[in-house]
C-alpha cells in the first residue's frame, strides 16, 4: 500500500542516504583508526561508496523525472540501471582495496582492537545503516526504482558488516587478532555478491524487460472490463525505469463510429492509469470495423 508522502520520500531518500553515509563513514573511520580496528576500518570504506551511491540516486531520480523529449520518446529511465551499473564497479574496486589491507594484516600480525568504544562504534553503525535500509527499502519498492533498491541493499550490507565488527572485537580482548582483519575479508563476500547482483540486474533491465505475466494479466482484465471493448487483439508492455510503458490494440463494435471508438480507447487508457501503478505512458489503437478504420 502506497503512502500519501511517498512521492515527498522519493525526492528526500537520496539526501537522507547522502547525509547518512557520510556521517556514520566520518564516524567509523574515526573510531577505526584511533582503535586500529581494520574491520570498523573498512566498513567506512563502504559508506564512502554509500555516499557515492546516494549522489548517484540523486542524479538519476533527477534525470530519470525528466519528461519525454523528440530524442528520448520513451522518457529518460534507463539512466538509473546506468546509475547502478556504475554503483556495481564502485562496490567492486572498494572489495580489492579491502581485501589488500586484511590480508597485509594478518600477514604482518597486527594487534586487533579490544577496546569497549569500538565494539559501540560497530553497533551504533548497524543500527544507523539499518535504519537507513528500511527507509530506502520502503521507498524502493513503493516507487518500483532500482536505483534505489540498490542503495537500500547496499545499506543492508553495511549494517550486517559493522554489527559483524563487534565480534571482532570481543575475539580480539581474547587474544585471537586475526578475527578482526578475517572479518574484512568475509565483507568482501557481501560487497562481491550485491554488486555482481546489482550488476547483472542493470544489463538486463537496459536491455528492456517484460513486466510479470500476472500483471499483464492484469492490464488485460482491467482494459477487456470496460464498456465497448470487445477483445484485446494485442498488448505490449515493458518496463523502463520506474515505470511501466503499455501499447495495446483493442476491437470494438463495428457498427459504432471512429469517434465513439475513439473515445472507448481513451476509457481505456483513463481506467489504466487509474488502476495500474507507475505507469509513463499508455498508447492505445483502435479498430473500427465498420470504417475499416483504426485510431489511437
Amino acid at each position: 500500500m502506497n503512502c500519501t508522502d511517498c512521492q515527498g520520500c522519493h525526492s528526500r531518500v537520496g539526501w537522507i542516504g547522502l547525509v547518512a553515509s557520510v556521517l556514520i563513514g566520518a564516524f567509523t573511520i574515526v573510531v577505526g583508526v584511533l582503535t586500529s580496528s581494520k574491520a570498523l576500518i573498512a566498513a567506512s570504506l563502504c559508506s564512502g561508496i554509500d555516499v557515492a551511491t546516494a549522489l548517484t540516486v540523486l542524479l538519476g531520480l533527477k534525470l530519470s523525472g525528466k519528461p519525454i523529449d523528440l530524442k528520448h520518446p520513451y522518457g529518460h529511465g534507463k539512466v538509473e540501471f546506468i546509475a547502478v551499473g556504475g554503483i556495481s564497479v564502485l562496490l567492486v574496486v572498494s572489495a580489492l582495496i579491502l581485501f589488500f589491507h586484511s590480508a597485509k594484516s594478518i600477514y604482518h600480525g597486527e594487534p586487533g582492537p579490544q577496546k569497549l568504544v569500538t565494539l559501540a562504534a560497530a553497533l551504533v553503525a548497524a543500527l544507523a545503516n539499518e535504519i537507513k535500509f528500511r527507509y530506502a527499502r520502503c521507498v524502493g519498492t513503493q516507487l518500483q526504482s532500482p536505483a534505489i533498491m540498490s542503495h537500500a541493499e547496499h545499506a543492508r550490507v553495511d549494517a550486517v558488516s559493522s554489527a559483524a565488527v563487534g565480534v571482532g572485537v570481543v575475539c580480539a580482548r581474547v587474544g585471537l587478532h586475526f578475527v578482526d582483519p578475517l572479518i574484512a575479508i568475509f565483507e568482501i563476500g557481501h560487497i562481491l555478491r550485491a554488486s555482481l547482483k546489482m550488476l547483472a540486474n542493470s544489463i538486463r533491465s537496459l536491455m528492456d524487460v517484460s513486466i510479470p505475466l500476472d500483471k499483464v494479466g492484469r492490464i488485460r482484465e482491467t482494459t477487456t472490463a470496460v464498456e465497448g471493448v470487445e477483445e484485446v487483439t494485442n498488448l505490449f508492455a515493458r518496463q523502463l525505469g520506474q515505470h511501466i510503458w503499455i501499447e495495446l490494440s483493442i476491437a470494438v463494435d463495428p457498427e459504432i463510429t471512429v469517434f465513439e471508438g475513439r473515445a472507448v480507447a481513451d476509457n481505456v487508457r483513463k481506467m489504466l492509469l487509474e488502476t495500474v501503478q507507475n505507469i509513463g505512458s499508455v498508447q492505445v489503437q483502435f479498430l473500427a470495423g465498420a470504417t475499416g478504420e483504426t485510431g489511437d
